[in-house]
């Protein structure tokens, strides 16, 4: 790689549900041995030289991100691209979902016209590097830029996969540490109604850890994912609708459970190596079924060791510099 360094920019630890993604990218740079640093906007230094680096940061996080003609800045949604036009290089960094649209980006991934990079990643390269203008060729318009449709992966290294957390004892109990919502675009309470109502009718108490309001370190999370009676993820009907793929089934099966979801979109991605039902009342029984299917909890432990941890992701990222 031409970068000398990588530089997370961007939320602190806890602060926010992206910052756990910035600890994931962290990681996984050390221990492929880069030397890589984590700043943001209220604690970097002053003396650091910050040219020709790699940023990987997030949009609402990277007020003070110091920018220059040496470096490459991969930024997640981020509402003002124009920021970086005098950058080395600007990498807008996007999930992959079709017909996606909120008041900072609208777009639809095309597999079929993209360039696969990686699991889950795929690259749409800027057009041009000059326009033309009055018979003239000017430096490419800002709204002309490298983009790469990206899905977030497990948070642990392939090293730390470990097969006989298949078979850990679980209590009867679910923990789900995510946001359950009622309101709002992305609304998912209607789809977790029918499966907390199952656990209910079968006495199993579900018990729910808002990150927003309770933040808890990556163990803590494990170690009660692991307790699980399962480990469940369920998308609400705006995130079945565009196709997005999330990480938590990914997280889920790394820890040693089966991968249930109600997204045909993740099952797909995972190349059926979890369980899916798109009737989540369903999709309880179901889970309750296979919680001791060993061969398939395996099977999606192999898979997602193999495509979906931020070692693969960075893999996908680097290939394009």
């Amino acid at each position: 790689m031409k970068y000398s360094k990588i530089i997370i920019w961007g939320h602190p630890l806890y602060s926010h549900t992206h910052s756990y993604v910035h600890e994931a990218y962290y990681r996984a740079f050390k221990s492929l041995g880069y030397d890589v640093y984590w700043f943001h906007d209220d604690d970097y230094p002053v003396d650091f030289d910050f040219t020709n680096c790699l940023f990987i940061g997030e949009g609402f996080a990277d007020k003070k991100i110091p920018i220059n003609d040496t470096s490459c800045y991969m930024i997640m949604y981020c509402p003002s691209p124009i920021k970086y036009q005098n950058a080395g290089r600007y990498i807008d960094i996007r999930m992959t979902a079709v017909n996606f649209k909120d008041h900072i980006q609208e777009y639809s991934v095309d597999k079929s016209s993209l360039t696969k990079i990686g699991p889950a990643c795929y690259f749409d390269p800027k057009t041009s590097n000059k326009v033309r203008v009055n018979n003239d060729y000017v430096d490419y318009q800002i709204d002309d830029y490298d983009k790469v449709y990206i899905s977030w992966a497990t948070n642990l290294l392939p090293d730390e996969f470990e097969e006989e957390d298949i078979y850990l004892e679980r209590e009867n109990k679910i923990y789900f540490f995510g946001t359950i919502s009622a309101h709002g675009i992305c609304e998912n309470y209607s789809n977790w109604q029918p499966f907390m109502k199952a656990c209910s009718d079968n006495q199993i108490r579900f018990i729910v850890n808002d990150p927003w309001q309770n933040p808890v370190s990556m163990g803590d999370v494990i170690t009660n994912t692991q307790k699980s009676l399962l480990g469940i993820d369920i998308r609400g009907p705006q995130h079945i609708k565009q196709q997005l793929l999330t990480c938590r089934v990914f997280k889920n099966i790394s820890y040693g459970h089966l991968g249930l979801t109600n997204s045909k979109a993740i099952y797909e991605e995972l190349e059926g190596n979890c369980v899916y039902n798109s009737n989540t009342e369903e999709l309880f029984y179901d889970g309750m079924k296979n919680k001791e299917n060993y061969k398939l909890i395996s099977d999606g432990m192999k898979y997602v060791k193999e495509n979906h941890t931020y070692i693969n992701r960075i893999s996908s990222l680097l290939s394009i510099l």
